[in-house]
């Protein structure tokens, strides 16, 4: 009689082959990496964290059995970071200071791949300047918080094909390793994507004497959704929000260029500074 369960080294034998189909999978997916990275002209990284997402929720939606969706996601994210490396030199610029510079490496590696290059900068303006210059594929800056004397995101509120725009956040996917380092942003040069789970961030300059009830009445008219706000004072009566807003905002959204040219001076001047695609939530992870 045969037994009826196979026995540890059958399914170990079944386990290598796997590793072998798995590992096939990867020399191939690395060499179709590699060509796409050919057919691309210049030097340029061509990074879309909108892709990247929705490739993760594709796979999560599809996913079956024990091995853990957490985990899933990690390997992935590596095999995203390895395919931008085939493509051209990747690296990071990570904001570093006494405070928050150990956890911005951290959710920087946890998100971009364990062997991408990484340059730690004292300022957050050494970071922009790094990307805006292309040293620099993606920027890792600190969450921005209301009225800091000297926030980051202001030095954003510009035009321009080489001003960097906020195009991740991070960590993708919370899990038990992650889970209380806290968040960052990535800024980047890539065009945002519309995910379908988005949010965006505007920076507005507002009149004198604007209240944050005007400002919302202006915003909610143009069309935008807010979600959270943080505020600047630079001074010399200038004062600046930045409001995060449900869906994506392109830089030609009409949206924008509604706000920018009404008449309503609850609102000067307004810019779009990137997106995110939403992380994955606990339900998802689930």
């Amino acid at each position: 009689m045969t037994d009826a369960f196979p026995s540890l080294a059958d399914l170990r034998r079944e386990i290598d082959a796997i590793d072998d189909s798995l590992h096939d999978l990867l020399i191939r997916r690395g060499d179709v990496q590699a060509g796409v990275g050919r057919a691309k002209t210049g030097s340029q990284v061509y990074i879309r964290p909108g892709r990247e997402a929705m490739v993760l929720r594709r796979l999560l939606a599809r996913h079956r059995g024990a091995f853990p969706k957490p985990a899933l996601v990690r390997i992935w994210r590596e095999i995203f970071a390895a395919g931008l490396s085939l493509q051209n030199a990747f690296s990071l610029a990570v904001f570093d200071d006494a405070k928050r510079g150990e956890t911005l490496r951290h959710l920087a590696r946890d998100h971009f791949g364990s062997q991408t290059s990484m340059v730690n900068m004292g300022t957050a303006a050494r970071v922009l300047e790094a990307v805006s210059e292309g040293h620099a594929t993606v920027g890792i800056l600190p969450m921005p918080e209301s009225e800091e004397k000297r926030p980051w995101w202001p030095f954003m509120a510009r035009e321009g094909e080489g001003a960097p725009r906020i195009i991740a956040r991070l960590p993708f996917a919370r899990s038990d390793a992650n889970g209380n380092l806290g968040e960052a942003l990535a800024i980047g040069l890539a065009p945002a994507e519309d995910t379908g789970h988005d949010r965006s961030y505007l920076a507005t300059e507002v009149g004198e004497g604007t209240s944050r009830s005007g400002l919302r009445r202006a915003l909610e008219k143009a069309g935008f959704e807010i979600t959270d706000w943080k505020y600047w004072s630079g001074g010399g009566g200038s004062a600046l929000y930045l409001v995060e807003c449900a869906g994506i905002v392109m830089p030609e959204d009409s949206r924008l260029a509604s706000l920018n040219a009404s008449e309503d001076a609850s609102v000067t001047t307004a810019w779009c500074l990137g997106s995110y695609a939403v992380p994955l939530d606990s339900h998802e992870l689930g």
